[in-house]
C-alpha cells in the first residue's frame, strides 16, 4: 500500500500555477501563430477541416483568457487565478514556407484580378477623382504594311523591292529582312527572318499589288494567304498568264506575308511598356492625396477638366472620345530626390493601362539628340527614333521627361509646339503628330537644389505644376485632438521587413497606433513591438536630416547639410536592418558600431555614411549626420 506525504502548507498541495513570464510566453506563441495565419486567403481550410475564421476565433479567445489571467497572476502563483487554459489544437505544419508563398501568390493574383476589373470598368477612382482607363484595343493604331518600293530599271527590266513599313502620325518605322528589329524593345537584338523581297518585271509587280489589294480589302484572310497554293489562287487569272513562273512568285509572296504577319503579331504598339503592378507600392493617405492631385493635372491636360462631365461618363461606364480629345500642355511634378515622383507616374501608367516612356534630360543634350539616336548596325549608320518620338506616336502613351529643367532653354524650345495645341514635333523633313491620348509629364528637383537649373520659361508657361514632398511625420488625430505619428512612410517601409509581412495594411496601422501612439488595445509580442519602434526611429532620423537640409537651403539653420535621407534611403536602411536581424543582435559585436547607437541609428548610419565619401561636400554632411545621431531620437 502506497503512502503519500503531504505538506503542512495547503498552498503547496495545489497544482503550481504559471507565473507572468510563462503566461506571456504562451501569449507570444499564440500571437505568432495568429500572425502567420492572417496571410492565408479567406477560403483556406486546415487539414482537420477547420476554416481560417474558426481557427482565428479560437486563437483570439485563448489570447483573451491568457491576458485576463495576467491581470491577477503575480510573480509566483495566485490562488485567485483560474487554471491555465488549454491551448487550442493547431497543426503548425500548415505554416510552412510553401503555404506562405502560396498565400502571397494568391494575394498577388487577387490584386491583379481586382486591377483588371477596374480596367474593364473604364475608370479608376482616387479620392473622388475619376481616372480614365485606356482600353487595350485603343493601343493598336498603325499596322505594318508590305509595300513595293520605288521602281528601278536595270538592263531594260523593271525591279522593285518590297519594304516593310509602319507609319504612325508622321513617324515612319522600317524593317528589313536580316536586319535587327530596332523598332521593338522585346526583339531589339533579334533579326527579321530572311525572305526574297525582290519583284522582277512589270507582271510580278502588278500581280503582287493585286494580291495585296485583296488582302487590304479582306484583312481576315491574311492567315490563310501564307500558303503558296492559296496565294496562287489569289493572283488574278489574266495576270497569272503573264508571269514567267507563277508558282515561284506565289511562294515568294507567301514568304512576305508570313513576315508581315510576324511583324504585326510581334509589334505590340507600345503595350510592352505598360508597367506591371508593383505589389510594394502603398496607397498611404499622403500618396492618395498626391495621386489625386496628379490625376487632376492629367485630366486637365487631356481636355477632361470638366469634373461633372467626367463623373457622368464614369457613372455611365462610358469612355471618353479618345480620338477627339483637345489635349494641351504638360504636368510638372517638383519634389526632392527619392520622394516617389517616378513611382507615382509609374503607378498611374499601370492603373490607367498606358505605355510609359522615360527620357532622361541633361545639360549636354542638343536638339538633334531629342529626335534620333545614331547606331551602327552591320557596318551602316542607322537612325533610330528616341523614346520621345516613339512615345508621341504611341496611342495613349505617357512621355516622362526626367530632370526636365536640366535642358538648356535653347534646347527646351523644341517642345513648344508639342505642348501647345499643335501637339506636334516639327523637324526639317517631317512633322510628327502626337496621338490624341498621349500625355506629357516632367519631373524635376526643387530649384534650390545644388546644380539644379530653373525650369525653362517656355515650358513653365505651358505646364500645370504640383509639389511632391516627403510624407508628413506627424498629424493631429481628429478624434482626440492630440498630435500623433503618422503611418504614411512606415506603411511603405513595412513591405521591406519580412517580420511584418503577415500584417496587412489595416492590421499594421492598428499595430502602429498601439505601439507608437498608444491608441487601441491590439495585442503585440515584445519582438514585434521592438521592430515597430525601430521602424519609427529610422523614419525619425531621416526626418531630422530632411529638416536640416531644408533649413540649410533656406538659411534658417546653422548646420550645413546638402543631402538628406530620401525614401530610397529609408528603404535601404530598413532592408539593412532586416538582413542583419538588428532587433535582437548584439550591437556591440557589429562592425563600425559606436556607443550609444541603437539598432535604428546603426542601420541608418551603415547605409547613409558610405555615400558621404562619393561627393565633395560629403565630409560636411557626415558631420551634420553624426550631430543628428548625437541628439538622440526625441522630437
Amino acid at each position: 500500500m502506497s503512502t503519500e506525504t503531504k505538506s503542512a502548507n495547503p498552498a503547496e498541495n495545489e497544482e503550481r500555477l504559471p507565473n507572468q513570464e510563462e503566461i506571456q510566453a504562451r501569449i507570444d506563441k499564440a500571437e505568432s501563430i495568429l500572425t502567420k495565419l492572417r496571410i492565408f486567403p479567406p477560403e483556406w481550410v486546415s487539414e482537420s477541416g477547420e476554416t481560417k475564421q474558426e481557427i482565428e476565433e479560437k486563437l483570439e479567445a485563448w489570447i483573451e483568457r491568457l491576458q485576463a489571467m495576467q491581470v491577477y497572476a503575480d510573480e509566483t502563483s495566485s490562488p485567485q487565478a483560474e487554471p491555465l487554459p488549454a491551448a487550442p489544437v493547431i497543426n503548425d505544419r500548415v505554416f510552412n514556407a510553401e503555404n506562405r508563398q502560396a498565400a502571397r501568390r494568391a494575394a498577388r493574383e487577387a490584386e491583379q484580378e481586382a486591377l483588371q476589373k477596374r480596367i474593364d470598368a473604364h475608370y479608376y477612382e482616387i479620392n473622388g477623382v475619376p481616372i480614365p482607363v485606356v482600353p487595350s484595343v485603343a493601343l493598336s493604331a498603325a499596322t505594318w504594311q508590305a509595300l513595293p518600293s520605288k521602281i528601278m530599271i536595270s538592263g531594260g527590266q523593271k525591279f522593285s523591292e518590297i519594304r516593310f513599313v509602319k507609319d504612325a502620325n508622321g513617324l515612319t518605322v522600317r524593317a528589313k529582312p536580316c536586319e535587327k528589329m530596332n523598332f521593338n524593345e522585346k526583339t531589339r537584338d533579334k533579326r527579321l527572318p530572311y525572305v526574297d523581297t525582290v519583284l522582277q518585271g512589270t507582271a510580278e509587280i502588278n500581280a503582287y499589288n493585286a494580291v495585296y489589294a485583296r488582302l487590304e480589302q479582306q484583312a481576315d484572310i491574311l492567315d490563310t494567304l501564307t500558303e503558296p497554293s492559296r496565294v496562287f489562287t489569289a493572283i488574278p487569272q489574266e495576270l497569272r498568264q503573264k508571269l514567267a513562273d507563277a508558282d515561284d512568285l506565289a511562294e515568294r509572296i507567301a514568304q512576305v506575308l508570313k513576315i508581315l504577319r510576324f511583324l504585326r503579331e510581334t509589334d505590340s504598339n507600345g503595350a510592352e511598356f505598360i508597367p506591371p503592378l508593383d505589389q510594394t507600392y502603398k496607397m498611404t493617405p499622403f500618396i492618395r492625396q498626391k495621386f489625386a492631385e496628379f490625376a487632376r493635372l492629367i485630366n486637365r491636360q487631356l481636355g477632361l477638366a470638366n469634373s461633372e462631365h467626367l463623373e457622368e461618363l464614369a457613372k455611365a461606364h462610358r469612355e471618353p472620345d479618345w480620338e477627339n480629345l483637345e489635349a494641351q500642355g504638360m504636368a510638372i511634378i517638383v519634389g526632392p530626390r527619392g520622394s516617389g515622383k517616378n513611382k507615382l507616374v509609374e503607378h498611374y501608367a499601370t492603373i490607367s493601362n498606358r505605355p510609359l516612356f522615360r527620357y532622361v534630360c541633361s545639360p549636354d543634350k542638343e536638339e538633334r539628340d531629342l529626335t534620333y539616336d545614331v547606331e551602327l548596325s552591320d557596318g551602316e549608320v542607322v537612325k533610330v527614333p528616341t523614346r520621345i518620338l516613339t512615345a508621341i506616336s504611341t496611342p495613349n502613351a505617357i512621355l516622362e521627361l526626367d530632370e526636365i529643367n536640366l535642358l538648356r532653354p535653347s534646347v527646351a524650345k523644341f517642345f513648344n509646339a508639342l505642348f501647345d495645341s499643335d501637339r506636334s514635333v516639327f523637324l526639317s523633313d517631317q512633322v510628327i503628330h502626337a496621338t490624341p491620348g498621349v500625355v506629357f509629364v516632367g519631373l524635376m528637383n526643387p530649384a534650390d537644389y545644388n546644380g539644379v537649373e530653373d525650369l525653362a520659361e517656355t515650358i513653365d508657361d505651358r505646364s500645370h505644376t504640383m509639389s511632391m514632398g516627403y510624407p508628413p511625420l506627424k498629424e493631429i488625430d481628429r478624434s482626440t485632438g492630440h498630435e500623433i505619428f503618422t503611418h504614411n512612410e512606415a506603411l511603405i517601409l513595412k513591405s521591406y521587413l519580412p517580420q511584418l509581412e503577415a500584417y496587412n495594411d489595416e492590421q499594421f496601422i492598428r499595430l502602429w497606433n498601439r505601439v507608437i501612439n498608444g491608441i487601441g488595445a491590439v495585442s503585440v509580442s515584445p519582438e514585434i513591438a521592438n521592430i515597430v519602434k525601430d521602424l519609427k526611429n529610422i523614419i525619425l532620423i531621416a526626418h531630422r536630416t530632411r529638416q536640416t537640409v531644408e533649413a540649410c537651403k533656406t538659411r534658417s539653420g546653422d548646420a550645413q547639410m546638402n543631402r538628406d535621407i530620401s525614401l530610397r534611403g529609408t528603404i535601404s536602411a530598413v532592408t539593412f536592418y532586416a538582413e542583419n536581424h538588428l532587433w535582437d543582435a548584439d550591437l556591440a559585436l557589429l562592425p563600425e558600431w559606436k556607443s550609444p547607437w541603437t539598432a535604428a541609428q546603426y542601420a541608418v548610419a551603415m547605409t547613409y555614411l558610405p555615400h558621404t565619401e562619393t561627393y565633395r561636400k560629403g565630409r560636411q554632411d557626415k558631420q551634420a549626420f553624426e550631430a543628428i545621431l548625437s541628439e538622440g531620437l526625441s522630437l
